[in-house]
């Protein structure tokens, strides 16, 4: 299926619907399951473990990595994931869709096959799975991709603000976004500032 060994801990990176992002790690995830338990063994944090419901999620990302040139070379199924809140993901499919009662997981390498993923994605994030037969040449401000990590949940707006810039530096040096999508979410909070 695609997901971590289980009893062996593996560092996922879960992003709710609402564009929070949390990593820990679990034995395993199971898309036939309703939820999955998170470990977070982060010393600043007051939370060691969480419960977490699928439909409370966007997607996982169970690994991530450069690809390799054979997984590269093989790249032919152009895919465009729709989400429930308008985002839109596009990469090469490689291999076949893993399906679970609750969702899916893929492996997904990048347009610019700079990076692949193996993604969990809940049926309940999902809207619709498009195969391409060509990218879309449409400008970025029609294709519904929107940057939603630092518009919504501002409380204490600076305080928040100063968060999200750490939690983002955090998440480029980890891997867990790319240099492209670190730059655009920084842009965008230092614009809020």
């Amino acid at each position: 299926m695609g997901s971590p060994q289980a009893g062996k801990a593996t560092t996922v990176t879960v992003r709710f619907l609402d564009d929070e992002i949390m990593e820990g790690q679990v034995g395993a995830v199971d898309l036939d399951q309703p939820n999955i338990e998170l470990e977070m063994p982060d010393d600043g944090s007051n939370n060691e473990r969480a419960l977490i419901p699928l439909p409370s999620i966007k997607r996982i990302t169970l690994t991530a990595g450069s690809p390799t040139p054979d997984e590269q070379a093989r790249a032919g199924k152009k895919v465009a994931i729709r989400f429930q809140d308008g985002e839109v993901l596009r990469g090469y499919l490689d291999g076949e869709l893993q399906h679970a009662s609750h969702g899916v997981t893929m492996r997904l390498m990048t347009v610019e096959k700079d990076r692949i993923e193996t993604l969990g994605i809940p049926y309940t994030a999902l809207k619709a799975l498009f195969y391409l037969k060509t990218w879309d040449t449409r400008p970025m401000e029609f294709d519904g991709v929107k940057d939603r990590h630092v518009s919504k949940r501002l409380s204490s707006p600076l305080v928040d603000l100063i968060s999200n810039m750490g939690q983002l530096e955090k998440l480029r040096k980890r891997g867990s976004i790319t240099e492209g999508e670190f730059q655009r979410k920084r842009r965008k909070i230092l614009d809020n500032i």
